[in-house]
C-alpha cells in the first residue's frame, strides 16, 4: 500500500495518496489545497487517480478538489450529508476572510459501512459526524489504518464550533465507530501527525472521564 501524507494549505490540511501499488490505482483523500503539489506528488507515485475521496466538506478538506477533477476527470465520492456544505463553500470562505473558486460537485455517495475498493485496497467508510455533518472516516483494515478526517486527532478531537457542529454526536461517533478499533490500529487524522486508536483511548484528554470538547 501506498500512503503517502501531504499537508496542505493555510490551514495546515493533509491530503492522502492511497494506492495499490500492484494494480497502480489510487485515490486522493480530502485534497484541501495546493493542487499543482498534491498532482506533482501523484506523478512521483505512478499512481493513476481513479477517485477522490472526502471525510467531509469544510473549506480546508476540498479546496483542490475542483482543480484535481479537471486533472484526472476522476469522480468524487462523500456522503450526501455533505453535499449542502459544499454548497455552502462560498459562505465558509467569506465567514473566514477568504475566496472560493469553483464549487465541487459529487458524483456520488458513499453510505455507512460501504466498502470502497482502490484497485485491491478495501476502505470501509464509518459514519462519525459531530465535527461535520455527514463526516466519514476511512478504515483498511487489511492495513491497520485509519484516515479518521476530523472527528479523532492525536491529543485531540474535532472542533464542533462551526455550522453542523455537535460536540455530543461527535464524541459518540469516537467512542461507538473509532475506539472499537484495534488498539494497534494508525489514526491518520485530518491535521497533525497519526497516532494510534489504543494511545488515544489511553491519554487523549478529552475522551478521558470529565474531558470535554471546548
Amino acid at each position: 500500500m501506498i500512503l503517502q501524507k501531504l499537508t496542505v494549505g493555510t490551514f495546515q490540511e493533509n491530503c492522502y495518496i492511497l494506492g495499490d501499488e500492484a494494480s497502480g490505482s489510487g485515490a486522493l483523500v480530502d485534497p484541501g489545497d495546493e493542487a499543482v503539489r498534491i498532482a506533482l506528488a501523484v506523478e512521483q507515485t505512478g499512481l493513476e487517480i481513479e477517485k477522490i475521496l472526502l471525510t467531509h466538506a469544510h473549506i480546508d478538506h476540498v479546496g483542490a478538489v475542483a482543480s484535481l477533477v479537471e486533472e484526472y476527470g476522476c469522480p468524487v465520492l462523500a456522503h450526501r450529508e455533505s453535499e449542502p456544505l459544499l454548497e455552502q463553500l462560498p459562505t465558509q470562505a467569506l465567514m473566514m476572510g477568504l475566496r472560493f473558486g469553483k464549487v465541487p460537485r459529487l458524483d456520488g455517495y458513499i453510505e455507512d459501512r460501504e466498502r470502497v475498493e482502490v484497485g485491491g485496497l478495501t476502505l470501509e467508510a464509518l459514519y462519525t459526524p459531530g465535527d461535520a455533518p455527514g463526516h466519514l472516516a476511512f478504515y483498511l483494515e487489511s492495513e491497520g489504518a485509519l484516515l479518521s478526517g476530523d472527528a479523532l486527532f492525536a491529543g485531540s478531537v474535532g472542533r464542533t464550533d462551526l455550522p453542523g457542529g455537535d460536540p455530543g454526536l461527535l464524541m459518540r461517533s469516537i467512542k461507538e465507530r473509532l475506539l472499537v478499533l484495534p488498539d494497534e490500529t494508525v489514526v491518520h487524522p485530518g491535521h497533525g501527525p497519526q497516532t494510534t486508536i489504543g494511545n488515544e483511548r489511553a491519554y487523549n484528554p478529552f475522551l478521558q472521564q470529565g474531558g470535554g470538547i471546548l
